[in-house]
């Protein structure tokens, strides 16, 4: 009561999980340049205040009601700021992998300096799950937050992965994508609506067999990137670049595949999402009869997602196959979208 009687201020006072990606419930690395909010108390004089235009980031000021942002020592342009919370732009620096103090002065009050963990600025890629040859290979792709997610499937060919392209060498060659594919992943188009959505266990992740001949044992180097069209030109900048990523398939037997596929088709699953997101792909590694007698039945069902999924999984198969176990099939090769 005294300090209010005296209009002396707090110093304000934050934690490092109140620092957080704007939109986040929960504390996650943060990037470069990203929108991010900080919760606290004594951060502003009440009621706070805002930056002119909150939709035109060149209003936005390094200071607002005499608090001021400094990451790593850098001001950071602010929002809006009140006394529990400062929306703010993180500065654009070259922080990865490290923490990074931040300190809010009030008044010419200086809170402690707290230190905060900036993560990687580039996708991370690892394998989902161990791999075997001559068996289904998922890899997973973390991206920071703020840059978008994968979710498989992207559309209804199997051999779109989404926004992004992935480069495979192996035994130092680079691979080129399989060649019973009738055209490249496209790369661009709307994501597919799905009746809900994939459980957590499926998301970040794509299968790089539906793509790259990936079916011997051994080391492989992948990298993923996705691109942007220049803003002034039809040139397309990199807009997200993995590192290049080592992965291995370990070698299997003749026994071990067959009980993954046993396993895989004991009790194959008659939802839209599980059939699209996990087992369908999952059960493209395997390119014999037994696998396409398996997808037959889905030609027919009445769901048009997974029909046309597997209209376009035919492209997989020997077209001798294709034509004795399943006559007068032709796979599907375009004009869907």
């Amino acid at each position: 009561m005294a300090a209010c009687a005296f209009g002396q201020v707090g110093v304000p006072r934050f934690r490092a999980e109140d620092v957080r990606p704007h939109g986040s419930a929960e504390p996650h690395p943060l990037i470069p340049g990203l929108l991010a909010w900080i919760f606290g108390a004594d951060l502003s004089a009440s009621p706070g205040c805002s930056a002119r235009n909150l939709m035109d980031p060149s209003t936005y000021k390094t200071e607002l009601c005499g608090t001021r942002v400094l990451v790593g020592g850098i001001e950071a342009r602010l929002i809006a700021v009140m006394p529990g919370q400062i929306n703010l732009v993180l500065p654009d620096h070259p922080w990865e992998d490290e923490l990074v103090d931040f300190q809010i002065v009030r008044d010419g009050r200086a809170s402690a300096a707290v230190p905060v963990y900036f993560g990687f600025n580039r996708p991370v890629v690892s394998l989902a799950a161990p791999a075997f040859a001559g068996m289904p290979v998922w890899v997973r792709v973390e991206k920071p937050w703020g840059r978008g997610w994968l979710r498989y499937p992207f559309y209804t060919e199997p051999w779109d992965i989404g926004p992004g392209s992935f480069e495979v060498r192996f035994q130092g060659r680079e691979l080129p994508i399989l060649s019973l594919l009738p055209y490249p992943p496209p790369g661009f188009g709307m994501m597919l609506g799905l009746p809900r959505e994939v459980p957590p266990r499926y998301l970040h992740r794509v299968p790089l067999h539906l793509v790259y001949p990936v079916e011997q044992p051994g080391t492989y180097q992948v990298r993923y990137t996705e691109y942007r069209d220049g803003p002034e030109s039809v040139k397309k900048t990199v807009y997200l670049q993995s590192d290049w990523t080592v992965i291995e398939i370990l070698p299997s037997t003749a026994g071990q595949r067959r009980a993954w596929f046993q396993a895989l088709t004991a009790a194959p699953p008659d939802d839209t999402v599980e059939l699209l997101s996990n087992f369908l792909p999952s059960l493209l590694a395997v390119r014999d009869e037994a696998s396409l007698r398996l997808l037959g039945p889905y030609l027919e069902v009445s769901d048009p997602l997974v029909r046309q999924y597997a209209a376009y999984a035919l492209n997989y198969f020997d077209s001798n196959l294709l034509h004795r176990v399943l006559p007068g099939r032709q796979p599907l090769r375009g004009g869907v979208r």
